[in-house]
């Protein structure tokens, strides 16, 4: 059974041979560009680096770069993704929030690759909806717009949402199985904002993105960092197929397994947080061996993977190996 299959059996709950595997030397995944962007306007600050004119607007001191959108980045020691500085909108009476053009080109490219007939399950990234409305606005700006000005937060994420069904229905029946969506929704022990207005602002534009993706054949994943709990049932609701969380100790695994195993699938690695980073090889192997069990149990929902940056969390590649093996030695559901 080619890796494809078993990724789409674990979708749609069907009696999957077993678990998922997203590791840097052993995935049943590919991944191929949702777009290519043309006519873009120049932007000298794409690129991390020390700019004097960004670093006046910002007063930040380490490195900064611009968007595409033209929202201002900052990080320290050239580590991490950095994080937004200054977006783009200060005022929603009087912004401009350009989104680029697409190529249509894009899709002829995506046929070339005979991507139905390749057994790896493709993976495309869609781009973030609440993520881009924080960066834009900054979160702080962005948590109060919810309650201050909830018109103008729920028109723009209907802005973004039509924007991305206008991606996936150019790149539809090119072979993308899987849909991606990386938003970050909750502190480590809560969400940013109330079940009540993420339903009201959020899970319309969501739900509308799942809608366009499913119709197109793909399932739908969603990164969050965080607990998100309260926001499980909407999600699932609205559409989404696999929630890939690096800390799936949060709510816990168990929980996890148990409450939503046989309506979702989790994209998750051993808890980046509260596991790997201990070093305790014991502690990672028998929770490694843990995961395994319960998600057989629940009959199959759990999708292994590697974290991307493992240095960025003080995790030594060894001891996400130790996971990994433990993992690859009990995979069978």
């Amino acid at each position: 059974m080619t890796s494809k299959e078993i990724i789409r059996r674990l979708i749609a709950h069907d009696a999957p041979p077993r678990i998922g595997y997203d590791f840097k030397d052993r995935s049943d995944f590919k991944w191929v560009p949702s777009r290519r962007y043309i006519d873009l306007p120049d932007n000298p600050y794409d690129e991390w680096g020390e700019y004097p004119e960004l670093k006046k607007l910002t007063g930040f001191s380490g490195e900064v770069r611009r968007d595409i959108y033209g929202n201002i980045y900052g990080r320290f020691n050239g580590k991490t993704k950095g994080e937004c500085i200054r977006g783009v909108i200060e005022d929603w009476e009087d912004y401009r929030y350009e989104l680029p053009r697409f190529d249509p080109a894009h899709r002829e490219e995506l046929l070339k690759l005979d991507l139905a007939e390749n057994d790896k399950f493709i993976l495309t990234g869609g781009a973030s909806l609440f993520s881009s409305l924080r960066d834009a606005r900054l979160m702080s700006n962005a948590l109060a717009d919810t309650l201050l000005d909830p018109e103008a937060v729920a028109a723009f994420m209907d802005k973004l949402a039509e924007y991305e069904v206008a991606v996936i229905k150019s790149i539809a029946g090119c072979g993308v199985d899987g849909w991606f969506i990386t938003d970050d929704w909750g502190t480590q022990d809560r969400t940013f904002i109330s079940p009540a207005s993420f339903r009201e602002l959020f899970k319309p534009a969501y739900k509308k993105v799942a809608d366009a993706a499913h119709e197109a054949g793909m399932a739908v994943f969603l990164h969050s960092c965080g607990y998100i709990y309260p926001f499980m049932e909407d999600f699932i609701d609205a559409g989404i197929d696999v929630f890939q969380f690096d800390q799936p100790d949060a709510y816990p695994a168990e929980v996890l397994a148990k409450e939503f195993a046989g309506r979702a699938v989790f994209h998750s690695p051993v808890d980046i947080q509260k596991i790997l980073p201990t070093g305790d090889r014991d502690l990672i192997e028998r929770r490694a061996g843990e995961m395994c069990r319960m998600f057989r149990e629940a009959g199959g929902g759990w999708i292994s993977k590697d974290y991307p940056t493992y240095i960025d969390i003080g995790v030594e590649t060894a001891w996400a190996h130790w996971a990994e093996d433990i993992i690859l030695a009990n995979s069978t559901i």
